[in-house]
């Protein structure tokens, strides 16, 4: 296919086209051209700098030390302009390496962070290759995916191991994963999935290929590997192991006889008529393969690791990589331990799955908790302020947590959790008042807190607490998260590029996802176009503040107005403004959305001018508005438009 973008005039035509891809990827097996052209095209360098601004690593610096701030205070048409550039001459900065502690090791997680520009390179390569990636990825691979979690993993891995009776656990745990990927396997394997535009695959090889600046000052080559902390290399590993989960697949739950008989009923009963039933799980590096046996899940670890080493260039962890029978012993993925055992109420000798926090892991984390509340004693006893903000981090670290291991069996867990951190309270809040006093004198009834209001309503637990202008903040209590019925499966249409899967997203979530830009008419379109050129001449003569952001969040605003103007109520079918509440801000807060105003010319006009509005509107609640804007504009800027 060769992708068509000249009809691509506003984020739900980006939407559309990307959801033709993920539709023609998957039921027609079609490779893709054209792709630069996609990637060029202003829509998705718009929507791909809003994602990055939305994300908290926008100001991370690359050794450009440059944020995206950057980039959004330039004018419209040079961002745009110097980016389409970019993409045609794209020789990427080599990534700042910095090194992070490993979650529940002593060992240190090595991040490469891109300069800004090749992030934004990266985050359209990621939107324009995207769709094409998630048509051709295994069901049950749920890591780094849009509208996938580790719920869902361990929910089909409850379910399988319930189900299939596949009780026995391939552990698996590839040395060095992001490190050792090979990079002519990954531009050949882009190339299998149908992305066949070889511009965008140099621009891809040029990304693993840019070196790396170590933390000396010294730049390394990047022959092998994709640096974790950027933003395409979460999807490129997804893409790197897809082969791997249909290899497996192919053992059982997509075996060749399924396609061999007229009926897919009729193909899987000849497959559990020879094949016993294996399954792969994957979240990004992290997998378990569930097993009918101890013959088989040997067999087939032999065959993974030939896999890995042959076809991937991929090592298997031989001290992590185990095999685990569920009835006799717990099995641990993503911070769970996993079991099967007979069920305790009924007839019979079924057996169920179940999973509860990982003990070592979450240890861990509660040990960390509890340094956060020795801390206190360290901070000055004035000082209090700063205590109740590092109380609600202490709750915030807690409520995470619980969020976390609420889908498993962890409400004895998250009350012995609550006994041990409740001494270390005792202490550090004792030491406070003097050495003095009960628990009873240090603690108040949850219910009587005035932090985490709905968390602690009608809760007569005593937590331990601080006073702050009359409001009280107390530390929270584990158990006080209810635990869920169980971890939730994902539907196979659960996907973020058909109005179905979206749909469905949003009924799990019970909240909409963020509304797309939209053109609203031709009229309209005419206008915006006319503002950008508008907003360019005024950068050009020194008013920065008329630059990308401006012209991209005023659209954002627009929709959060529901297309209405903000005084008179009136659709703003045509031409519109956008009034900046506060001019007088400074340039990376003026052309914030919650700072522009969709209104009419006759408001902006009133706004800006002397005249009564009330002369102007019979209903009093427009005039107000008016008066509103115009009243702050007077109290930041000392002056108005002498208009009559």
């Amino acid at each position: 296919m060769k992708v068509k973008t000249c009809n691509i005039k506003s984020e739900i035509d980006l939407q559309n086209t990307l959801d033709e891809m993920y539709d023609l990827a998957k039921n027609n097996n079609e490779p893709f051209y054209n792709l630069i052209e996609l990637m060029k095209n202003q829509q998705t360098i718009m929507t791909a700098l809003h994602n990055i601004k939305s994300n908290k690593g926008s100001k991370t610096v690359g050794i450009d030390n440059k944020t995206i701030d950057y980039y959004l205070h330039l004018p419209y048409e040079d961002l745009v302009s110097q980016v389409q550039t970019c993409i045609e001459d794209y020789n990427p900065e080599p990534v700042r390496r910095k090194y992070i502690p490993k979650e529940n090791s002593d060992k240190l997680r090595p991040l490469g962070i891109p300069t800004m520009i090749d992030r934004i390179i990266q985050e359209i390569t990621r939107l324009v290759i995207e769709p094409i990636a998630e048509a051709k990825f295994y069901k049950f691979s749920y890591g780094f995916r849009p509208m996938r979690s580790a719920e869902h993993a361990m929910a089909e891995i409850l379910e399988k191991a319930r189900k299939s009776k596949t009780y026995w656990v391939i552990e698996g745990d590839i040395k060095g994963y992001f490190d050792n990927i090979n990079h002519n396997k990954l531009i050949t394997m882009l190339w299998k999935i149908g992305i066949k535009d070889k511009r965008v695959l140099s621009i891809i090889k040029k990304m693993l290929k840019s070196g790396i600046v170590e933390e000396d000052g010294e730049i390394y080559p990047s022959d092998l590997g994709s640096p974790q902390g950027g933003i395409i290399s979460p999807l490129l590993a997804n893409i790197y192991l897809n082969f791997f989960d249909w290899m497996i697949a192919e053992e059982f739950d997509q075996h060749h006889y399924i396609n061999n008989y007229e009926r897919r009923d009729k193909g899987l009963r000849a497959i559990r008529r020879d094949h016993k039933p294996v399954y792969s799980i994957r979240y990004a590096d992290d997998w378990v393969v569930l097993c009918s046996s101890k013959k088989q899940a040997d067999t087939l670890l032999i065959k993974i690791r030939k896999y890995l080493k042959h076809q991937l260039s991929l090592e298997l962890s031989e001290e992590k990589t185990k095999i685990t029978n569920l009835v006799e012993e717990k099995a641990s993925f993503l911070g769970f331990e996993f079991f099967v055992e007979p069920r305790k109420k009924g007839k019979g000798n079924k057996m169920v799955a179940k999973m509860i926090p990982d003990r070592k892991k979450s240890n861990k984390k509660v040990r960390e908790i509890n340094r956060e509340i020795r801390a206190i004693n360290k901070m000055r006893l004035k000082n209090v302020r700063n205590i109740a903000e590092h109380i609600e981090t202490i709750n915030a670290k807690i409520v995470g947590l619980t969020n976390y291991y609420s889908i498993a069996n962890s409400s004895t867990f998250f009350k012995s959790w609550d006994n041990r951190i409740s001494y270390q309270q005792y202490r550090t809040f004792k030491r406070r008042n003097g050495n003095k006093g009960r628990w009873t004198d240090l603690t108040v009834k949850a219910g009587d807190l005035n932090n985490r209001i709905a968390r602690h309503k009608g809760r007569k637990d005593q937590l331990y607490y601080v006073e702050v202008d009359n409001v009280k903040v107390g530390i929270t209590k584990f158990y006080f998260t209810s635990t869920k019925d169980g971890a939730i499966r994902a539907a196979d249409s659960l996907t973020p590029y058909t109005k179905e899967g979206r749909a469905r997203y949003e009924k799990i979530k019970q909240k909409k996802l963020p509304l797309k830009r939209q053109g609203v008419s031709e009229q309209y379109l005419e206008h915006l176009r006319s503002r950008t050129w508008y907003a360019t001449k005024q950068a050009e003569m020194g008013n920065h503040k008329y630059n990308f952001e401006y012209i991209m969040n005023s659209e954002y605003a627009y929709l959060r107005d529901k297309g209405k103007c903000k005084c008179c109520e009136i659709f703003l079918v045509g031409a519109y403004h956008r009034h900046h509440i506060d001019p007088t801000l400074d340039l990376d807060k003026v052309n914030k959305v919650k700072n522009l105003a969709s209104v009419c010319t006759r408001c902006h006009e009133l706004i800006h001018s002397k005249r009564d509005p009330h002369l102007i509107f019979n209903t009093q609640k427009y005039a107000e508005k008016i008066l509103k804007y115009r009243n702050l504009l007077i109290e930041k800027q000392g002056y108005i438009k002498n208009q009559n």
